[in-house]
This record gives structure tokens, sequence and C-alpha cells, in this order.
């Protein structure tokens, strides 16, 4: 256990970080020089990078997530060496070297809040091949404790960018998108929770027509005029009303969500279902920030994930937060698509330092724990 103790003593820790969230479109690899104490994080980013996945092995993901798959062993032991092999060739590309820990999230199959969460990518492969410590299965621990498990990047976000005299609010727009309420510091606690849907139900709605790919840019749904009636219904429905402590995943927003509501969109043009759909996403995160908004003085909302590209979504969002800036978490240092691959990388050094990962005001937990389990 040298290996353990010696990381854990020293100041600043070359880590990386492994995504593949919600989305499931592929992995997310940040390289970070991370310095971690209870209140601070200093890190000097030295590579960011998206690798899609290959048809094949989305095509198996998909079938896990929506229970068609048989296999979950296998696919668990085939992401395992994918995401060895992708950082091995990333890092050589890149010629960076001296990778110190790695914190991989996995590929997240079925999460159920408070209950289960299950997150694959067999960490052994990354620990044989790299020959240091990995840090994975971060959301276990928080459930456990009574949490919700989700999200954890509250405490990242209050790591990185909450700030003495103003407000903020960060929201990630993955697959599912959640929020980070960050008050002035001493005026209150970290607030986090999941809105509600992302872009899983752009996403998958896209996929029907054309058969593959996304609608990154959102420039078809730029085309069309969203059904402002339908959105409204579909706010009322028991998750937006909830308060948090409170996740969600695809198997609430994800293709039952859109079987269910088949017969409403059926009746809309692609385009006018593709507008409709980024208004949902806009409104139930904003929705979800209104009463923080009317309590503290919010000077700007800052934003990463796979949808701050998409113009459609991200247009109503500034509509609907204006005068609050809208700014892209790249204008403060942080990649959008690499945010929350930095963010594992944090919560592995967390892991090896003793520090707490988890906000009980976040996810209900009782206590504020360690997160994730060690693989060498």
């Amino acid at each position: 256990m040298a290996i353990t103790r010696n990381i854990k003593t020293k100041k600043v820790i070359r880590t990386a970080g492994l995504m593949t969230g919600t989305s499931m479109d592929g992995l997310d690899i940040s390289i970070a020089d991370i310095g971690l104490s209870n209140n601070t994080a200093d890190f000097n980013v030295i590579g960011t990078t998206s690798i899609p996945y290959p048809n094949d092995l989305q095509f198996q993901i998909r079938q896990s997530v929506y229970g068609t798959g048989k296999d979950n062993s296998a696919l668990d032991r085939d992401l395992g060496i994918w995401y060895a092999d992708k950082l091995f060739e990333y890092l050589r590309s890149e010629s960076i070297d001296n990778i110190e820990l790695i914190g991989s999230h996995g590929q997240t199959i079925h999460h159920v809040s408070g209950q289960s969460s299950l997150q694959i990518g067999d960490p052994s492969f990354l620990a044989g091949k790299f020959n240091v410590p990995v840090i994975s299965d971060f959301r276990t621990a928080d459930i456990h404790a009574g949490g919700t498990g989700a999200p954890l990047m509250p405490r990242v976000d209050e790591w990185l960018f909450r700030s003495i005299d103003t407000a903020i609010i960060t929201l990630n727009l993955g697959g599912i998108a959640n929020v980070t309420l960050l008050p002035c510091i001493n005026n209150g606690d970290v607030i986090g929770f999941d809105t509600g849907p992302g872009m899983a139900l752009l996403d998958e709605t896209f996929l029907v027509e054309s058969k593959e790919g996304i609608d990154l840019g959102g420039e078809l749904a730029l085309e069309g005029n969203a059904d402002e009636r339908l959105v409204n219904n579909w706010l009322k429905a028991p998750y937006f009303l909830a308060l948090p402590p409170k996740s969600t995943g695809r198997n609430q927003y994800g293709i039952s969500w859109l079987d269910d509501h088949r017969h409403e969109l059926d009746s809309l043009a692609i385009a006018d279902q593709l507008a409709t759909l980024s208004l949902f996403t806009a409104k139930s995160v904003f929705l979800a920030c209104e009463e923080f908004i009317r309590d503290h003085q919010v000077e700007r909302v800052i934003v990463s994930g796979g949808g701050t590209h998409h113009a459609c979504v991200m247009k109503n969002l500034m509509e609907r937060y204006n005068p609050i800036a809208v700014v892209p978490s790249d204008e403060l240092g942080v990649s959008v698509d690499g945010k929350e691959a930095l963010g594992f990388a944090i919560l592995a050094v967390a892991h090896v330092k003793g520090i707490p990962g988890n906000i009980p005001s976040v996810t209900g937990a009782k206590k504020a724990l360690v997160l994730g389990k060690m693989t060498l």
C-alpha cells in the first residue's frame, strides 16, 4: 500500500478523469494537475478530449440501458478494455506522461434515485495498463448513506466556482440536466439536483428521424415552432413538483417517456417536435431555479455539457434567465465538454486524500462521505 500512502501526501497529483454519461455518445477525458484541500481546488488542465463510441459499442450500451441487452458482464469487460486503450492512445498522441491517478465514472446503465445506481467499465483494465490507482463506483456510498447518489458535481462546483459575494448557478446539460445552486459563502447550503430532461429526449427523437447521429447544433430544432401548451402540461408531472434532493435518469426521461407521449408528438412535424422538446428542457431547468433566483442575487449561470452546443436549447435558456448572464464554462477555463471528466479527476484526488465528495444538503445522505472504490 506504499503507492497510496505516497500519493496521499503529494501536494499536486497528475490525474486522468474519464466520464461517460447519460448521453451515451462517447468518452470524455481530462488530464489535470490537481491540488486539493477540504475547501479549495487548484487545477491545471494538461489536455481534454472527447472520443465517440464506435457504432457497435454504442448499440450494446443502448441495449443494456433499455433492458434489451443480454450480458452486462461482457460489456463491462469490453468497456474497461476500450477505456484503457483510448486513454493510452490519447496520452501517447499528446506526449503526456507521469499519470499518477485515474478517476473513472463509467457508463451509467441503471439509476433509480436513492435506491441503486450501476456504472460499468471494469477499472481493473485501467489499473493494469497504467499501474496507478483507479477510483470508480462513486455513487454507491452516498446511496448506502441514504442519499440519492446524484448529482455529484455540486461538490466539484463548490470547489471550482463558489464566490464570497455573489450567488452562482451551474448547469450541466448532458442526457439529463442538473443544476448546482451556489449561494454566497456563509449564506446558506449548496443545493444541487437533476432538473429533468437534458438532451436525451432530443437525441432519441432525432435518432428516429435520422437513424444515426444527433442534432448537435440544434439547427433543425431552430427551424421548428414549439408547442408551449404541451410543455406546460408536461411540467405538471410529479418529478417537477417534488422538492430536492432528487435525481433521475433515462429510465424516466428516455425512450419510455417518448413512448408515453408519442400520441402528442406525432401530431407535430419533426422540427416542431425538436423545438418543443428544446423548450421543455430549458423551461424545466429555469423553473427549478426560480426560487433560488428570487432569494439570492444571482450573478450568472455557468453552463457545461454537450447541450451547450445546441443553439435552440441555449436560446431558450438565455431568454428565460435574462438579464442574468448565461455563459459557457469555457470562459472560466473549464472545458464545456470536459468539465465532468475534470470533476471525476478531482473526486478521485478527494478519495486518496480522504476528503468527502458528496454534500448531504444535495443528495440527502446522512453524512458527508469519501466517495468511490480503489482498484490497484
